[in-house]
């Protein structure tokens, strides 16, 4: 009888461990396998490198291809990567790929893949809206207007690639490391089809070959975008992780209770609703820091009644913004009364700002003949779906109808559709983002010329135009002095309203190690590892 209870009790032990005992969450396991879970805000609208335009695919991109030069993660130094070496005469570059680089298909990397991907992504009938990117290369303007079939980029030899330059670029190399850059394997293209058109094909996890640390084993739309080592990386051995996983989740409060039950490792934001609360009990994983970008909105300065300048500086001025960060961001956000963020170049600033006055704003609407906001027709704020963009165009809402006493209605869309709806002009007042792509005003400035495809507004001036050409120099002085004047030809004829400039904020595993804070919030993946993790 003894020893049925002893038995017995043992038994019973054993059963209340098992139940009582932590499950193990996606989060434990990842971080035990080298698989980084990553919360990335929306599923991809394509991973084709030369039309994508959101920072959640260019997040997946950089895990996919590899351009000529990467950056360190740190410091934001450009460093070789699928060119081991390069050198500049004053006027051209000339640039030596690797001879171990591959495609992951085996084929060999060569200097003409890179040819291909530029002339691709400048093909009209592609309709890239990152061709512009490209005009620093000598007669890729005229190329992409169909004027010449000469472009200043020729790959000499397998590998060997000379770049001309049509002017003076200084910040060329942290050009190279944008997807728009990346280089194309033109064999696999044109098999499907995909050189001369938007051929979405190719980019399908069993057709995809790319270059860079990572293959694409998985994308399910509304699931996850997977991506696994590729064994035949050049740098293989220094890539730390066997995979990174990508969950497009829109809603911010969905993501913050993902990451607090083990379903993820970094989160993409933080709800402003909990940061007094994460702040107090999750202090170690919450990751500040400043960030290269503008949270603004965007006017559809075609349709009236936002086609009067009047409209659209009362609308610009009558914005608290101080407020919207204090009650609904929390992260030490900035308010913006200027398009370019202060820190984008040493030196530059913009000579005028917006100012914050609604007894002025409501001058200038009833100057535009809607006194009291009678008579001012109904206009939208259209946002992708999102729970941290929601919050914002309530506020301005009624912000808007408490200073100017107008109606405005809200309008949320898929991120595909959103997208879609800026390309087409159909929207009055649209939410809209800008991360710079390199430190420098003209990362910010140059969507805004009259013939940028990345100009939703549809605003053109002239003036605008000259002065961003003429500050292509090589003299800093004189090259932020123009970019300020173009700048202040933004805010005087308020094609966009500024609301705030971006904080990186998000959550982060204490067991993930190797991943810096850097103002663009630029990541390529290598070098990320788990404490205690395993690799292949």
């Amino acid at each position: 009888m003894k020893n049925f209870f002893k038995a017995a009790a043992i038994a019973f032990f054993c059963i209340s461990s098992f139940a009582c005992a932590k499950r193990e969450t996606p989060a434990d396991a990842g971080a035990k396998n080298g698989t980084l879970l990553v919360g990335n805000s929306a599923d991809p609208a394509t991973l084709d490198p030369s039309l994508t335009t959101g920072l959640n695919e260019f997040k997946i991109l950089c895990a996919l291809f590899e351009g000529l030069v990467c950056a360190d993660t740190k410091t934001l130094e450009i460093l070789p990567a699928a060119a081991e070496s390069w050198s500049f005469d004053g006027s051209s570059y000339t640039f030596k790929i690797r001879k171990g680089a591959k495609w992951s298909d085996g084929e060999k990397l060569k200097a003409s893949d890179f040819v291909f991907a530029f002339k691709r992504i400048l093909n009209p009938k592609v309709g890239a809206e990152y061709a512009h990117f490209l005009f620093p290369i000598k007669n890729a303007k005229s190329f992409f207007e169909g004027k010449t079939k000469d472009l200043g980029a020729k790959a000499i030899d397998g590998d060997t690639l000379k770049i001309e330059l049509e002017r003076p670029c200084p910040h060329f190399l942290s050009l190279l490391y944008h997807n728009a850059f990346f280089p194309l394997p033109e064999h696999v293209l044109k098999k499907f089809g995909a050189e001369d058109k938007r051929e979405g094909s190719w980019v399908r996890p069993e057709n995809m070959v790319s270059n860079g640390a990572f293959t694409l084993k998985k994308w399910s739309v509304n699931g996850k975008v997977r991506v696994e080592k590729n064994p035949l990386y050049w740098d293989a051995e220094n890539v730390l992780l066997n995979a990174v996983e990508f969950y497009p989740i829109s809603n911010i409060n969905t993501e913050d209770r993902a990451f607090r039950a083990g379903q993820l490792h970094i989160t993409d934001s933080v709800a402003a609703s909990r940061m007094d609360a994460i702040k107090r009990d999750m202090a170690k994983n919450l990751k500040i820091g400043d960030m290269l970008g503008v949270y603004y909105y965007a006017i559809n300065t075609a349709r009236p009644p936002l086609n009067d300048l009047r409209v659209r500086k009362a609308l610009a001025m009558s914005i608290n913004r101080k407020a919207i960060i204090s009650n609904f961001l929390k992260a030490e956000q900035k308010p913006a009364t200027t398009f370019v963020p202060p820190n984008a170049s040493k030196g530059y600033a913009c000579p005028i700002s917006i100012k914050e006055d609604i007894k002025e704003a409501r001058k200038l609407l009833a100057d535009a003949g809607y006194p009291d906001g009678k008579g001012f027709p109904e206009i939208t704020i259209t946002y992708n779906t999102s729970e941290q963009h929601r919050p914002i165009a309530e506020a301005i809402q009624a912000q808007w109808k408490e200073a100017l006493n107008i109606k405005v209605e809200l309008f949320n869309l898929s991120w595909p559709a959103y997208l879609a709806a800026r390309r087409q002009g159909d929207f009055f007042i649209t939410r809209a983002s800008w991360v710079a792509d390199y430190a420098s005003p003209e990362s910010f400035l140059e969507m805004f010329s009259s013939k940028s495809p990345l100009n939703h507004s549809g605003w053109k001036n002239k003036n605008f135009d000259n002065l961003t050409a003429s500050a292509m120099t090589n003299d800093a002085k004189v090259s932020n002095e123009k970019f300020s004047l173009a700048e202040k030809l933004i805010i005087e004829e308020a094609p966009i309203i500024p609301i705030y400039f971006y904080s990186r904020v998000f959550l982060m595993d204490e067991r993930v190690k190797n991943w810096h804070l850097n103002p663009l919030d630029y990541h390529n993946f290598k070098g990320v590892h788990f404490e205690g993790g395993k690799r292949k």
